[in-house]
């Protein structure tokens, strides 16, 4: 009997549902962050992926978390996510991975505290979400068990007012947990915190390839006038045959705004908005993975962690905060070895922001030709 590309990786025992779910998902080999970081969180090792968006961080994780979860009695592990839609898509991938005996929930900001508290009891396994719920469990006692602690995207964790917790968790002398971290960004504060609670035994698993340098095309159109930013991206979604792409938007009041512009014009589009709630949000997800829109509009805080396979294009219709902002809108195209293409649509003031980008990540952006009206 032939052995499976991923039990090549010393340790890891793949299972019928695991192979299934690798089959639905199109996935056949082990990517380079997987195959580096998987026997050693099995062997308890503090393990940090540093790596861009779509190198396959969450299986790197989830696989041999969920593994542990098999082998190891009364093992428990918190999955901490900075947004709540983040956490529910990494629910829905372990629990398609995971056997039907292993135990998990979410806990959310945006659904009722008091159903949460219900569905996740102190038996729940494997418990993911959003930063405050997961804390407010611990302070209320249901944190018991959890050995291995997983912060996924690290640096807006630690920018929630719940950080202070987190840091007190992390200082009990006993028990100590397991920490696994997998974030595409690390600034100091991420820096500072490995230091201080990984030790200088963390394995470290940063893949040489830059995704952004080989998987995804970048692009920047220069607008004459911000109020043409709109037209200007109907031409050039025209013009380059665009059928598929997340358009992002710093401002959540113009999202409506640009849904009618792209509609109004046969343009077919959804909208993931704070204003929708949950449910609304994600049946916006839904249709534009099943193809009933040709394009997802959000904003940065929304989209985190989104993962909707084969997006060829995203487009950003102003330059996003900070580069590390960029490199999470960007990194939804160009996934799993895929290439794609990032777009940015800014005026001629927006230049220099553009070149501290390019600086910064060390990628080229091909500027097409100044874009007026229609």
């Amino acid at each position: 009997m032939s052995t499976h590309p991923f039990e090549e990786i010393e340790g890891l025992t793949v299972t019928e549902t695991m192979a299934n779910a690798m089959i639905a998902d199109g996935i056949e080999a082990p990517l380079p962050v997987q195959a580096q970081a998987i026997s050693d969180i099995l062997a308890g090792k503090n393990v940090l992926l540093h790596a861009g968006t779509g190198t396959g961080k969450t299986l790197a994780y989830l696989l041999p978390v969920l593994q542990l979860l098999r082998t190891t009695d009364k093992l428990r592990v918190a999955v901490f996510s900075p947004g709540a839609e983040l956490a529910m898509q990494t629910l829905r991938v372990a629990n398609a991975y995971k056997d039907a005996d292993i135990s998990s929930g979410a806990v959310i900001a945006t659904s009722s505290h008091r159903r949460q508290k219900k569905r996740v009891t102190k038996g729940t396994q494997l418990v993911v979400g959003t930063p405050a719920r997961l804390l407010d469990l611990y302070q209320s006692g249901k944190f018991k068990g959890v050995r291995v602690i997983v912060l996924d995207e690290i640096e807006p964790i630690l920018a929630s007012k719940e950080a202070e917790v987190l840091h007190q968790l992390l200082s009990r002398s006993t028990p100590k947990v397991q920490l696994i971290i997998a974030s595409a960004t690390m600034g100091r504060r991420a820096d500072a915190f490995v230091e201080r609670f990984m030790g200088p035994e963390c394995v470290r698993v940063e893949p040489k390839e830059n995704p952004f340098q080989h998987s995804i095309r970048h692009r920047g159109v220069e607008v004459e006038h911000v109020r043409h930013m709109e037209a200007a991206a109907v031409r050039f979604i025209e013009e380059n045959h665009v059928k598929r792409a997340i358009i992002f938007v710093s401002n959540p009041a113009k999202l409506s705004y640009l849904y009618h512009f792209l509609q109004e014009r046969g343009l077919t589009s959804v909208t993931m908005s704070q204003e929708r709630g949950k449910q609304n949000r994600q049946r916006a997800i839904q249709a534009f993975r099943n193809g009933e829109a040709r394009f997802l509009l959000t904003t940065d805080a929304l989209a985190r962690g989104l993962d909707v396979p084969d997006v060829p294009w995203v487009v950003h219709m102003d330059l996003p905060a900070s580069v590390q902002a960029y490199v999470h809108r960007a990194g939804r195209t160009g996934r799993a070895g895929k290439e794609g293409t990032s777009v940015v649509i800014a005026d001629r003031n927006t230049n220099r922001q553009l070149k501290k980008l390019s600086y910064t990540l060390d990628v080229s952006f091909e500027t097409v030709s100044r874009v007026g009206p229609l």
